[in-house]
């Protein structure tokens, strides 16, 4: 697999933007759903966002919504054969223990995971969300959260280093995640404390006071 993953970045190096938009779409389908071919968008991504730095957030955009459909197909494929279908692909323990991830976050158990790069093992987060009753539309979102944010940091920073962006972001990971997840963190807080103060201002008691 890991020759056909090299083989096919090398034949791919060789589309124009158009065709890689379409390409970085297909794969993250694929990678995220039937087949296995790490990190190949994101060599991708470096590499056609060194070239055409232009195109660099389409780029980024294809590959995100790529992946977010290939894992809602999973997540489908889970849903319909239930919890027996991820254990045969994963040991008991690791599904029981991921379940609790759900149970305690929700959809935000996808998050960190959409973000991480291979080989970290992110597909029995899409199955495990298949069995727990997640909505897709949760599941959706969280995927497009972590995907968006994977695929637009590389993007990101290969319009600042060029090739040399993966080995940046290898080096650098771990302070990157931080702010990022800082950030995001943040703007959930402005956004839940602006949301409780519209409803507090609409409430029937605050209404009636100012009567």
């Amino acid at each position: 697999m890991e020759s056909l993953a090299a083989n096919l970045t090398s034949v791919l190096q060789g589309l124009g933007p158009t065709g890689a938009a379409f390409a970085l779409f297909v794969i993250g389908f694929f990678d995220s759903s039937l087949l296995s071919l790490p990190e190949v968008n994101d060599l991708l991504i470096v590499y056609f966002c060194t070239h055409f730095k232009e195109r660099a957030y389409q780029f980024a955009i294809a590959a995100t919504l790529g992946s977010a459909l290939g894992c809602s197909f999973l997540y489908s494929i889970a849903r319909w054969k239930g919890y027996a279908f991820v254990t045969s692909r994963f040991s008991g323990a690791r599904v029981r223990r991921t379940l609790r991830w759900f149970q305690r976050f929700g959809g935000f158990a996808l998050v960190i995971p959409a973000i991480m790069p291979p080989p970290f093992p992110f597909k029995i987060f899409v199955l495990t969300a298949g069995i727990t009753g997640l909505p897709l539309r949760s599941f959706v979102f969280a995927i497009l959260i972590g995907r968006g944010i994977r695929y637009g940091v590389e993007a990101y920073f290969s319009v600042l280093y060029g090739e040399r962006a993966l080995r940046f972001i290898e080096a650098n990971y771990t302070y990157i995640l931080t702010l990022v997840l800082g950030g995001l963190f943040i703007g959930v807080a402005v956004s839940v404390v602006r949301r409780a103060r519209r409803v507090s201002e609409l409430s029937p008691s605050r209404q009636g006071a100012t009567d």
